[in-house]
């Protein structure tokens, strides 16, 4: 077996995944098949995955549509609800499991997406039989990598917990004020602590934004935070942390 079969199915995910809420008109299914490059759209309800739309329920929506005369939207949305539209219960993953636990889901639902999930069924991300098809591709790692791998486990997971990753803060910045730094070692961690806090505030304002449905509110909070990350603002003082370094 690939030894990628084995490994978890959050290291292949989408973690930005598109969502819809269940409560929402269904003409908004549309608007979002069409606005962005899906094919896989998860149900929420109270933020939890309750169901999933595709492609081929677009299909069934548009074929709703009348060719002439009345307002599509509000058409559709007297005749059809999400939760009507969506596949439900929905066949979900969680984090842990693995890609071969995916790809044995997929082939035994017969479906071509899981969404990944915690144990309270909220949103983490998604999968598909691309993820699982890339997976399944990729070359094997030679001996020789693999005979290093346990001197480069600590490399692959660098995690700290957010007092390590304070004191280094601390350290680097006494290291640069004394002069002690002479390979900027210290420089660069301070740097791009300052450069990934207004990317920090996109990934959480993203976060909201694609489980709220797109609310028009938190659409313009996203692209205020796009542009001061471009611009390399500090951002706020809460989570300047890099994306993943610090575990929790």
């Amino acid at each position: 077996m690939n030894t990628k079969a084995i490994e978890r199915v959050d290291r292949i995910m989408t973690q930005a995944v598109l969502s819809v809420d269940v409560a929402e008109p269904a003409a908004n299914v549309l608007r979002l098949f069409a606005g962005y490059p899906i094919h896989h759209l998860p149900v929420l309800s109270e933020q939890k995955v309750v169901g999933m739309l595709s492609s081929a329920d677009v299909m069934k929506l548009q074929a709703l549509l009348p060719r002439t005369g009345a307002a599509g939207d509000e058409f559709l949305n007297q005749r059809m609800s999400i939760a009507r539209l969506m596949r439900a219960p929905v066949v979900t993953i969680q984090p842990q499991q693995s890609i071969a636990d995916a790809a044995s889901l997929m082939a035994s639902h017969a479906i071509h997406a899981l969404p990944v999930v915690d144990r309270q069924q909220r949103l983490l991300g998604i999968v598909t039989t691309t993820d699982v098809m890339h997976a399944a591709l990729a070359p094997e790692a030679s001996p020789e990598a693999a005979a290093a791998g346990d001197n480069t486990d600590k490399l692959r997971d660098p995690r700290l917990s957010p007092a390590e990753f304070e004191q280094a803060i601390s350290a680097a910045r006494t290291a640069v004020a004394a002069g002690k730094d002479p390979q900027s070692i210290a420089l660069a961690l301070l740097y791009l602590q300052r450069r990934v806090a207004p990317l920090e505030h996109v990934l959480r304002t993203a976060d909201r934004y694609l489980s709220s449905g797109q609310d028009n509110a938190l659409h313009t909070a996203l692209l205020k935070d796009i542009r001061a990350a471009k611009l390399g603002s500090p951002g706020p003082t809460e989570g300047t942390t890099p994306f993943g370094l610090v575990v929790g």
